[in-house]
């Protein structure tokens, strides 16, 4: 899904794989692996990915039909490989003209973005730490938040997440526009 949903936005704007691989510091033979479905993007790739082609991440995880109003703790979409560091949970579906998302979070143990890796996006973002310690570094400041501890910030500015400890991270996620 993830595959042909990248080939479709790839060919709507009208670009080459070299004219994404150059905005995204990814080479055009792994992305054409990627459209193929021979590969499966990491979190942060998707996510640059995402910002070149003005879409939220989880539009590539959104299906035809998704416009229920309730979500079931049970059937939240997630995405992430088990193994991943990042694992996103859902907390809504697709609804035609809301442009909100809501995901709840968990960051592996000395998680961190790779090297000089910053995020920007145009959305204002809510982060509440469920659990753990989250590192939060944003146009230049560094910030630890701890449990109940919350962070509001405009994702126009460079920011990126990380974990400094040993255990598991768990953060609710709210963007608007939708960022995540």
């Amino acid at each position: 899904m993830i595959h042909t949903k990248l080939r479709y936005l790839r060919k709507k704007a009208n670009k080459r794989l070299q004219d994404v691989a150059g905005a995204t510091d990814l080479s055009p033979g792994y992305l054409s692996q990627i459209e193929t479905g021979k590969a499966e993007p990491s979190i942060s790739q998707l996510r640059r990915l995402a910002a070149f082609y003005g879409v939220g991440v989880v539009y590539f995880f959104e299906s035809a039909g998704d416009d229920q109003i309730l979500v079931k703790a049970g059937e939240r979409p997630k995405f992430g490989r088990p193994d991943s560091p990042l694992v996103y949970e859902l907390l809504r579906n697709s609804i035609p003209g809301i442009d909100l998302q809501a995901a709840i979070i968990k960051i592996a143990p000395y998680y961190e973005e790779p090297q000089g890796l910053f995020v920007t996006c145009q959305s204002e973002e809510f982060i509440y730490v469920l659990s753990g310690v989250l590192g939060f570094e944003y146009n230049g400041q560094m910030y630890f938040a701890e449990k109940g501890d919350s962070i509001c910030y405009r994702a126009s500015l460079p920011y990126r997440l990380f974990n400094p400890t040993a255990d598991i991270t768990e953060i609710l996620g709210i963007g608007a526009p939708s960022a995540l």
